[in-house]
């Protein structure tokens, strides 16, 4: 026998257990009798009656109580009232609060008939504008159907009462008391057994051979909120909270409503955030974790070829993911949208939900998932009954006292939850917060993923499983069936007609250079001039659209249309400006047209302009320099303007000395660069360093290098640049000062005049006598100290100046 149970003997009172004993015709023995001599008096008092003394008499009770096979004949004895309570009380973990138990089959009726008159403010569907209330408890009866059941089930020895019930001076086994009912584990065993006895018939939920309509509703409307973003070049503004603006938001509300009656229920007025259309927040966080939305610089812009994979999907792995992102990630709170609880500081609009949160949405979404009918189920039941499995949800009990959960110092969020009319009382606070926790849940991801259809029956707000949502929920691989997606008419006015039922995946390619004209059962479209410029200046082709169309219809498009769209790209190319574009040219055509024709290196590279060059998208830049490299190819990489930004953001790799040495920086240096110092230095035999010498540059300015690119390349890969002396031979070397080289000393005293007085003079006979000759106007006269002019001519000789 577990321990457990033996302990729990010894709190029930003797006259129950007499009592018990008598029910159930178990012997007394002499151990029994010699121990417990009030077990035989009358005693019908719970005041003075004492519980068990030893040990040794509850073990010796309870092997007569517990045994299997007296459960099991006792079970088959079983009212359905009783089977069902106990039923319950194990299927939670054989413990429970029994007016929480009375309250769950109360809302359920599965031990009467519901009254429909009677039903509580929490049992209506909610609404935003509507008050919701706590359910009002029933009260115990003692001649009530769950009293009677559960004082059966007391009688029997089936079921306990905690030791911290106050009996009130009534009976043990009076069902009305307030307390937790605990199931002996030797109980609970049997139980289960006896359920997989009696469980031959288990309900088999097939698959549904169609797919689910809600599922269709989902997934267009994530379609349409895609298309809506894709559709504006300049994206949607965000604010700073991370919210769609207000202009954002009305597009939003006017183009989504996918009927007129909805587009009436919304009025834009009121609303000021898109915190105040939870539905439309949630469709846009979904679509940003499946990466098919992002956001950049305070702007909501689409991405296409993500989209284009994820609507190629069936509809059921579609669903199916996009129920995996919401029960496994925490991009959506549920505590930011609890109705008429007052959560104080809050969460933030797009603040991620606390892990605690994530726990505790799995765990009711596995609640939800064990419910496994197709009938109606009551959210105000299905809430009751869950506070029977997870009493601590949302707030674990280390935290603080179960009565003070509320408040932000006995909670993990740190919040203060209290109703708008006052604070909450601890029974009433688990219906209106942790139930409006899993109202949010039902009624909110769920319903909007078309796994769960809500609705109000009777006053009463329930919900459905749409079929094969349990497959999905329950992480099955369900295979769905195969959709003959309708196929696309293309007309020769241009007109684009897609059939029922219509492939989003198809719809994705069509927005990209058509213009949707309505999209219900069937979508229509029209081709323009201006959307196929539209979708060229993206980087189609008219191959790729007309590709698109063919293999969309079928069979071959009409003539005019395949003229037309090839006459509207050339119109559409004959001026191009490509930013961001990289431009290969090799020098063997066989290399390219080898690149090209392999599958796996095509998709590197973008259009073939001649035999030579081809572009390269700026995304796979690098991937072609490896492939390059792998191939024992060092491409060079030439920058249109020589002295473009990119020069500065590389690292200096030498540093140069006077006598032309470029002294390495790092053990390792950038290959392009050692590539092209390689092609005005030469090798310096000590060192093993490049040299810049006057054969070299001579050498590179033969081949084609122009001094100013070995002037620029030096002063930006070189730490603090070129040395001035090393300079002034450099550009000797390199022809730089052109033919004037040469420099000539003047001696003889000069004279500063203008050109005007110098003509009059030598006009003069006698003063032209005495003259010499002119200096070219070409040079540059400079003062140098008598004292100084020897060593000025040593150093412009050392330079390798001619004097």
């Amino acid at each position: 026998m577990d321990q457990s149970d033996l302990n729990l003997l010894q709190t029930v009172p003797s006259y129950h257990l007499q009592a018990v004993m008598r029910v159930r015709h178990i012997p007394l023995s002499p151990l029994v009798l010699g121990n417990n001599l009030n077990l035989t008096a009358n005693t019908s008092s719970s005041a003075s009656a004492s519980p068990l003394a030893t040990s040794a008499v509850a073990e010796e009770i309870g092997q007569y109580l517990f045994e299997s096979q007296g459960i099991e004949q006792i079970l088959q004895e079983l009212g359905s009232a009783q089977w069902l309570i106990l039923a319950e009380l194990v299927a939670c973990g054989g413990r429970a609060n029994s007016r929480d138990l009375a309250l769950y089959f109360s809302l359920s009726g599965q031990l009467h008939a519901p009254k429909r008159a009677d039903t509580s403010a929490d049992q209506r569907p909610f609404q935003s504008g509507s008050l919701l209330l706590p359910p009002q408890y029933p009260p115990a009866h003692p001649h009530g159907p769950f009293e009677e059941a559960l004082r059966h089930l007391l009688a029997l020895g089936l079921v306990f009462w905690g030791k911290q019930t106050n009996f009130a001076g009534r009976e043990y086994s009076s069902g009305t008391h307030d307390g937790v009912l605990i199931v002996p584990q030797a109980v609970r065993t049997t139980v289960h057994a006896y359920q997989q006895q009696q469980a031959s018939e288990t309900k088999v939920h097939e698959k549904s051979e169609q797919i689910p309509e809600s599922f269709w509703r989902a997934q267009r409307l994530l379609y349409l909120y895609w298309s809506l973003v894709a559709s504006r070049n300049e994206g949607l503004a965000l604010v700073n909270n991370g919210l769609l603006g207000r202009t954002a938001l009305r597009l939003i509300i006017e183009q989504l409503a996918e009927k007129e009656q909805q587009k009436s229920s919304f009025d834009t007025d009121p609303i000021r955030s898109e915190i105040h259309l939870p539905r439309f927040l949630f469709i846009r966080q979904l679509l940003m974790q499946l990466g098919l939305l992002y956001e950049r610089q305070g702007t909501l812009y689409a991405a296409s070829a993500p989209a284009e994979s994820f609507f190629a999907l069936s509809i059921n792995e579609r669903v199916r993911r996009c129920y995996q992102l919401y029960a496994e990630t925490t991009f959506w709170n549920e505590l930011g949208f609890l109705p008429d609880v007052i959560v104080r500081p809050g969460p933030e609009p797009l603040e991620p939900a606390h892990n605690e949160v994530l726990n505790n949405r799995q765990q009711v979404l596995e609640r939800i998932l064990s419910e496994q009918t197709n009938e109606k189920v009551n959210i105000a039941a299905f809430i009751a009954r869950t506070k029977l499995y997870y009493p601590y949800l949302l707030f674990p009990r280390h935290y603080g006292a179960r009565a003070e959960r509320y408040s932000s110092a006995s909670n993990p969020y740190g919040w203060d939850f209290r109703l708008r009319r006052g604070w909450l009382t601890h029974r009433e606070g688990w219906h209106m917060v942790e139930g409006s926790f899993i109202r949010a849940i039902v009624t909110g991801p769920l319903q909007w993923l078309g796994l769960v259809d809500c609705e109000q029956e009777d006053g009463l707000q329930v919900f459905t499983f749409s079929p094969d949502a349990l497959w999905i929920m329950g992480h099955d691989q369900l295979v769905g069936p195969e959709i003959p997606w309708g196929r696309l008419i293309v007309q020769p006015n241009f007109e684009l007609v897609v059939l029922a039922p219509v492939s989003e995946a198809l719809l994705v390619r069509l927005d990209r250079f058509a213009e949707r004209i309505s999209l219900e059962h069937v979508a229509q479209y029209r081709l323009t001039k201006a959307s196929v410029t539209r979708a060229i200046q993206h980087g189609l082709s008219a191959d790729s659209i007309q590709q698109i169309l063919t293999e969309a219809a079928g069979d071959e498009i009409p003539q005019n249309i395949h003229y037309s769209v090839g006459e509207w790209e050339r119109q559409a190319r004959r001026v191009e400006l490509w930013p961001q574009m990289t431009l290969l040219e090799v020098a063997d055509p066989a290399l390219l047209d080898e690149l090209l024709a392999d599958e796996e290196t095509r998709k590197l590279f973008g259009r073939r302009l001649s035999e030579r060059q081809v572009e390269i998208p700026l995304a796979q830049r690098t991937a072609v320099q490896q492939l390059f490299w792998r191939r024992n190819y060092l491409p060079a990489q030439t920058d249109v303007a020589e002295r473009s930004d990119s020069d500065a953001r590389r690292e200096p790799q030498w540093r140069l000395h006077v006598d032309g040495l470029l002294e390495p920086l790092y053990p390792v240096l950038d290959l392009y660069l050692v590539a092209e110092v390689g092609q005005f230095t030469t090798r310096d035999e000590a060192t093993g360093w490049p040299l810049v010498s006057a054969h070299s540059v001579q050498q590179a300015l033969e081949q084609g290098k122009s001094l100013e690119q070995m002037q620029h390349f030096l002063q930006s890969y070189c730490e603090a640049g070129i040395p001035g002396s090393l300079m002034i031979r450099l550009k000797l070397w390199g022809r730089g000062y052109a033919e004037q080289s040469q420099i000539r000393v003047e001696r003889a005293p000069l004279l500063h005049l203008s050109a005007e007085i110098l003509q009059d003079l030598q006009a003069d006979n006698e003063l032209n006598e005495l003259l010499g000759s002119q200096v070219e106007t070409t040079g540059r006269l400079v003062h140098v100290a008598e004292q100084n002019l020897e060593r000025v001519l040593d150093l412009l000789r050392e330079r390798g100046f001619l004097l």
